[in-house]
């Protein structure tokens, strides 16, 4: 299909991007940075003209659905919709900066779809539970409402970081990795002994715990948000970096089973014991490095990044256009789930991560509106609206199952 073609082309399009995004904070030359953008916008113009094709596409196959329905489009589309808005507040901005974060989000999403084996790519009937005009508008808004919070997360995550002072002791960083590896080893041995819930149970309750103090004392601990600041980045680039290798280790799967089956098998849940203390020791390093090198990138981007004033004000923004996204997004969930199940809500693992992540962001605006909240709790929160915005949509469709694993792979 010539739609497929063009997606490559984008996804091409959008490694340049970030290349040259990066090298502009590097070498500090406008002239890379107009290039970078540039090739964002072609990139954008031939993704959009691909989406176009495939929904076309897909009426010439007597099929006639827009093109939203299964993992593969829907990553395709929240891509085109992250680029989009990034585009728009690029050119009401003024500056290029945020591009460094935003383009890699874009690269990795689409460059995810094409390598990862048994993703259907087909474009297919609807089963009969899902033929709804609803379809349309509830995928439609909750993913621009995600792109919102993608874009809210990465300016979020830049002021964390130009916010810091200095990294503090460095018996924050090892009081970390003694947690982390206590976790790791109690993990593990729950799970051997079958009792595997109460580990996640106890690492949420450790996380909220965490997340609370951060947004309540926040502004006057800025080591513990630093070290937080480090933890986002090391783990997003961890779960990356262990997916790659799953990809490249796995031999191939047994009929019947997709990837999700196998996730993270031959990595940290390797039968041999060597290769998972070395994954971990890798993301230890990893963390370290972050870490150590946060106040270098800082010193970097302050060059290029209007005011914390002006980057809590995009957040805040960009916050205040995705949750009544959202909001419409499991509004119209609910409507076309009566008409496919015959209940508005069942408790299936989206709809719950779904109204977790409404309340995340319902804290936010009520404490920016009503407690004048402004600066690190705020961003702190956004981070944390985010991490569930990632485990709704992709994090229900690889590890659990229900209702909307239609969706995964």
């Amino acid at each position: 299909m010539v739609s497929a073609a063009l997606f490559n082309y984008a996804t091409v399009s959008y490694l340049a991007a970030m290349i040259l995004y990066i090298s502009y904070l590097a070498f500090r030359k406008e002239g890379i940075g107009k290039a970078a953008s540039i090739v964002t916008y072609s990139g954008l113009g031939i993704q959009t003209t691909a989406l176009v094709l495939r929904w076309i596409e897909s009426y010439q196959m007597g099929i006639g659905r827009a093109p939203l329905t299964n993992l593969y489009e829907s990553l395709v589309f929240f891509t085109w919709s992250t680029v989009l808005i990034y585009v728009i507040v690029e050119i009401k901005y003024k500056t290029r900066a945020f591009g460094a974060f935003v383009l890699p989000l874009a690269f990795l999403a689409l460059a995810f779809i094409h390598v990862t084996p048994g993703m259907a790519k087909e474009i297919t009937p609807l089963m009969p539970a899902l033929q709804s005009d609803w379809l349309f508008y509830h995928v439609l808004v909750s993913f621009f409402g995600y792109a919102a919070f993608g874009i809210a997360f990465a300016v979020s995550m830049i002021y964390l970081l130009l916010d810091m002072q200095d990294r503090g002791p460095a018996v924050n960083l090892y009081a970390a990795f003694g947690i982390l590896l206590v976790n790791v080893a109690l993990g593990y041995g729950l799970a051997a002994a079958g009792l595997k819930v109460w580990f996640w149970f106890w690492i949420g309750a450790l996380m909220l715990a965490w997340f609370i103090y951060l947004i309540v004392a926040g502004a006057k601990h800025k080591h513990q948000v630093y070290l937080f600041w480090s933890f986002c980045v090391s783990l997003a680039a961890g779960i990356l970096i262990a997916m790659g290798v799953d990809y490249l280790l796995l031999e191939d799967l047994p009929p019947g089973e997709g990837f999700k089956q196998h996730l993270f098998e031959s990595t940290f849940l390797s039968d041999h014991v060597l290769v998972v203390v070395l994954c971990w020791a890798a993301v230890l390093g990893l963390f370290w490095v972050v870490w150590m090198q946060g106040p270098r990138f800082r010193d970097v981007l302050k060059q290029y990044l209007p005011s914390l004033d002006q980057l809590d004000d995009v957040t805040y923004r960009m916050i205040a256009i995705g949750w009544p996204l959202l909001t419409a997004g499991i509004v119209t969930g609910a409507v076309w789930a009566n008409s496919a199940w015959g209940t508005y809500w069942s408790w299936d693992p989206k709809e719950t991560w779904s109204l977790i992540t409404w309340v995340v962001y319902t804290l936010y605006l009520h404490s920016r509106y009503v407690r004048g909240w402004k600066g690190v709790q705020m961003a702190v929160i956004s981070a944390v609206g985010f991490l569930a915005v990632i485990f709704t949509y992709l994090g229900v469709n690889l590890v659990l199952s229900g209702l909307h694993s239609y969706g995964g792979v």
